[in-house]
């Protein structure tokens, strides 16, 4: 995945890695890494902390709110349109509410998962995941403000009304496409 860099400990990889440590036999042993007092020292509390998060699962169980809420708002905008009760689109509005309120929490673990796990590896899944992360916030953000300054957007027939439905559907888009960049990251 173009993660691991030459001449660096990987003993932390190893752990997330979909192989054992048996891989490790296949390669022509070079030498062998010291490190300085102070690197292990940041290396051991890095790790203690990795264990700490391992049993907390922050990321995993923060980002299951903002994928949840915003699909379920996306649906329930749907049957709004099918059937015009209040009711659907009220409940939309609320599922996206607080959809984006928990992006704010899984982007922070998420952002602060990749630095513990992946020291900020600069590959084309985080790239990916960061960029639709901000694109999802945007989105959801929108559809937030646009419809506390106007409530009846729902219901209007104009180009507004018909851009807001379209970003509330992608939204619902987005996230399918951050889950499978996650799930690129824990099943490779």
């Amino acid at each position: 995945m173009s993660i691991h860099k030459a001449g660096e400990d990987q003993t932390g990889f190893l752990v997330a890695a979909p192989h054992g440590e048996e891989v490790l036999d296949k390669l022509e042993k070079i030498g062998i890494l010291e490190d300085d007092a102070e690197n292990l020292h940041r290396n051991k509390m890095k790790e203690k902390i990795r264990d700490l998060y391992r049993s907390l699962h922050p990321h995993p169980i923060s980002i299951h709110f903002p994928i949840g809420l915003i699909f379920f708002g996306a649906v329930l905008q749907l049957l709004f349109l099918i059937s015009k009760k209040t009711s659907f689109e009220n409940a939309a509005f609320y599922a996206f509410l607080f959809g984006t309120v928990f992006e704010f929490p899984a982007m922070a673990t998420g952002i602060f998962s990749w630095w513990l796990n992946y020291d900020f590896a600069w590959t084309s899944i985080f790239k990916n995941k960061l960029t639709f992360s901000a694109i999802l916030l945007l989105m959801s953000c929108f559809v937030i403000i646009t419809r506390i300054f106007i409530p009846d957007i729902s219901f209007r027939a104009d180009m507004l009304s018909i851009v807001y439905h379209i970003i509330v559907f992608s939204s619902a888009l987005v996230v399918f496409i951050l889950g499978f960049y996650g799930g690129k990251i824990t099943w490779h």
